[in-house]
């Protein structure tokens, strides 16, 4: 089968993105093929996931629902890099569409069991001449901790990882976070890649799930330069700032992740000593991300940017 793609990343977790009308035989035969098409040997496209578009027909240009599958061919909850991304490939169907048609003003994409609403921020009308807005997504609400039921047998585990495996700094300050999907986040006075190169692998088989999202942190100074950005991208600038480095489920090591921004936002805003009303940024290897929760009982925006590396065919 041949299968028309667009190549997207956003921070640089890239994705394979296909539009199609719902197909659920084909959409098992690309959830097959996953492994091979991701695959960065250099006989696939390379991503760390699919993106699947579905519509009701081939000529529809607003999807119905988005898909997200993993590059071991799992289903994610929700990915705020990848719905990102969708709903900037939608942006431009739109621009292109001829005559150009209303874009609207919000996108609602339905997920594996939610659903997610992005907005643009910026001047979306111009076209792909002026510079591509950001894209916010109202990520939903967030459990932290003993609000996730299985709290207790998390902490057990987290505990006898850290203990078996020597790594007394786990326990010092970390977070079980819920946002569609599952995140453990470990603030951390010393953090790099090899660190959660040795810890990410550590916490995906347990009793209590098949796989979890993992994160390092650490705080981060905000300079001048950093308040002056995050001012002309949002509007607001920042005052705390987040160094993050990312292993995911079911894809392992990524230059970011949507969801786990906001999941350390949230862990961070938990303590109640960050300033709510303000954008929070997280530096992951891929950029920058900016999350908001206003109050604990708000729902969590990710902004930030998505961009197309290129188009192509693919037979699978």
């Amino acid at each position: 089968m041949e299968l028309e793609f667009e190549k997207w990343q956003g921070n640089k977790n890239d994705f394979v993105l296909t539009w199609f009308p719902h197909d659920q035989v084909t959409f098992e035969s690309l959830r097959r093929q996953a492994p091979t098409l991701c695959t960065r040997d250099g006989s696939g496209i390379g991503a760390d996931g699919i993106l699947v578009l579905h519509t009701r027909t081939s000529r529809d240009i607003l999807p119905f629902q988005l898909s997200i599958i993993n590059s071991d061919g799992s289903i994610a909850e929700t990915c705020g890099n990848g719905i990102r991304c969708a709903a900037m490939s939608i942006l431009l169907k739109h621009w292109d569409a001829s005559p150009r048609l209303e874009i609207p003003d919000t996108i609602d994409l339905g997920l594996k069991s939610s659903r997610a609403t992005v907005r643009f921020m910026g001047n979306i009308k111009e076209g792909r001449s002026t510079h591509l807005p950001l894209v916010a997504v109202d990520m939903g609400h967030a459990k932290v901790n003993k609000e996730n039921d299985d709290f207790a047998a998390v902490h057990a585990f987290v505990t006898k990882i850290a203990k078996d495996h020597k790594l007394p700094q786990l326990l010092n300050d970390w977070s079980l976070v819920s946002v569609g999907n599952r995140h453990l986040v470990f603030s951390l006075d010393d953090i790099s890649p090899e660190l959660i190169r040795k810890i990410g692998p550590l916490f995906q088989v347990a009793p209590v799930w098949d796989g979890v999202n993992v994160h390092i942190i650490r705080s981060k100074a905000v300079s001048d330069n950093d308040r002056r950005q995050s001012a002309q991208a949002l509007g607001h600038p920042i005052d705390e700032l987040y160094e993050a480095f990312v292993w995911e489920r079911g894809a392992g090591e990524t230059q970011a992740c949507g969801s786990g921004a906001c999941s350390i936002a949230v862990s961070v805003l938990a303590s109640g000593l960050t300033d709510r009303s303000q954008w929070l940024g997280v530096d992951m290897p891929g950029g920058r991300l900016f999350i908001k929760q206003p109050s604990a009982e708000d729902t969590i925006t990710l902004a930030g940017p998505a961009k197309l590396a290129f188009k192509g065919k693919v037979t699978f």
